[in-house]
C-alpha cells in the first residue's frame, strides 16, 4: 500500500493547481480549468497513454477543492489502472475511493470493480506498474477480503462462483470445492447457486479421475447431481437467469449422472470379479446383488438409464452361482 501511495505522489509532479486559474502543465505552461483537465485526462487514457492519464487524474483527485471533481477523478484514476492491467493498483484505488466517498453513487460500482480487479490479479499473478512480487495468492486473498467486507452486494455470488472456476481451471479441485460449497452455504438462493451445484458434481468427478481407487468422490458427484435434479424446480424460482441456467444444464446433469452411475457399477463389478478370481465366489455374490439393486435405484432417478455391462455380467454370474 505504501508503494501505491508513493506512485500516486510521483504521478503529480508534472502539474500544478493554482487557485483561480486552474491546472498548469509545468512543461508547456498550458493552463486548463479542472473540467477541461478532466476531459484531457480521460482522452489520454482512451488514446492508450495511461501513465499520463493517471498523472493528470491524481492532480484532480488530491489538489482541486471541488469535491465532485475529486470524486470523479479518483474513480476515473482507479478505472485507468484497471483498464491498463494494473490490477493491484486498481484494487487499492477503488478501496480508497470507497473509504473516501462512502456516500457516492459510484460506491457500488467501485465495490464491483474492486472484486473484479482482485480476480484478474489472481489470474495474472503480478502487478504491471509497481513491479511488486505479487502472486495469484495476492489476488485470491484480496477477493476473499472484499467478499468479507461486502457480502450483501448482488454481484458477490458471481465473484465467488468465478473464484471457484479459477481453481477448477487450474485443477485445484479441493479449493474449487471449497468455493462452490461456500457459495451454496452463503447464497443458497442466488442464481449462481445453480452453477455451483453443477460444478460440485463436475469437480468431484475430476477428483475421482485423479485417484480412481477412492470411490468417495464418485459418490459425492452422484449426490450433487441427484440434488440438482431434485431441486431443479426450486432453483428455477430464483430468478429468470436461474431458470435459464437450470434448463440449460438439466441435459448435461442427466448425462453426467448416467456416466457416474455406470462408473459406480463398474467399480462394484471389479470388486466382485476380484473375489471370483481369488476363488471366493460367495464373497463376490453380495457385490453382484448390489449391482442389480443399485441399477434399479438409479433407474428411479433416470428412467432411461440403460442396461450396463456390469448388470449383464452380474445377472449371468448370479445364475451360474445359483446352480452350484
Amino acid at each position: 500500500m505504501l508503494a501505491f501511495l508513493l506512485l500516486a505522489a510521483l504521478c503529480q509532479q508534472g502539474y500544478e493547481y493554482r487557485q483561480g486559474s486552474g491546472i498548469v502543465d509545468l512543461t508547456t505552461g498550458q493552463t486548463r480549468s479542472p473540467e477541461e483537465f478532466l476531459k484531457f485526462a480521460i482522452a489520454e487514457r482512451e488514446a492508450g497513454r495511461p501513465e499520463s492519464a493517471v498523472a493528470a487524474l491524481s492532480v484532480l483527485a488530491t489538489r482541486v477543492p471541488d469535491a465532485s471533481i475529486r470524486e470523479t477523478a479518483h474513480f476515473e484514476r482507479a478505472t485507468t489502472y484497471y483498464k491498463s492491467g494494473a490490477y493491484y493498483e486498481a484494487y487499492h484505488d477503488f478501496e480508497g475511493f470507497i473509504l473516501k466517498f462512502p456516500q457516492s453513487e459510484r460506491v457500488t460500482a467501485a465495490k464491483r470493480m474492486e472484486m473484479t480487479a482482485a480476480l484478474d490479479l489472481a489470474r495474472v499473478g503480478k502487478s504491471t506498474w509497481l513491479g511488486l512480487s505479487t502472486t495469484s495468492t495476492t489476488g485470491i486473498d484480496y477477493l476473499h477480503d472484499a467478499l468479507r467486507r461486502y457480502p450483501h452486494e448482488d454481484f458477490a455470488p458471481d465473484n465467488l462462483q468465478k473464484l471457484g472456476m479459477f481453481f477448477y481451471e487450474r485443477e485445484e479441485y479441493d479449493r474449487a470445492t471449497e468455493e462452490f460449497t461456500r457459495l451454496l452455504e452463503q447464497y443458497p438462493e442466488a442464481p449462481e447457486a445453480v452453477l455451483s451445484l453443477y460444478m460440485l458434481g463436475r469437480t468431484a468427478e475430476k477428483r475421482f479421475d485423479a485417484v480412481d481407487y477412492d470411490v468417495k468422490p464418485l459418490k459425492d458427484s452422484r449426490r450433487h447431481y441427484e440434488r440438482f435434479l431434485e431441486e431443479a424446480d426450486r432453483m428455477r424460482r430464483f430468478s429468470d437467469q436461474g431458470k435459464r441456467w437450470v434448463d440449460a444444464l438439466i441435459p448435461a446433469v442427466r448425462e453426467r449422472l448416467s456416466t457416474v452411475y455406470e462408473r459406480l457399477l463398474s467399480k462394484q463389478l471389479k470388486t466382485a470379479e476380484y473375489y471370483d478370481w481369488k476363488g471366493y465366489p460367495w464373497s463376490a455374490e453380495p457385490f453382484y446383488l448390489s449391482i442389480l439393486r443399485d441399477e434399479a435405484t438409479f433407474r428411479k432417478v433416470l428412467p432411461a438409464f440403460p442396461e450396463t455391462r456390469a448388470s449383464r455380467h452380474a445377472r449371468a454370474r448370479l445364475i451360474e452361482l445359483s446352480k452350484k
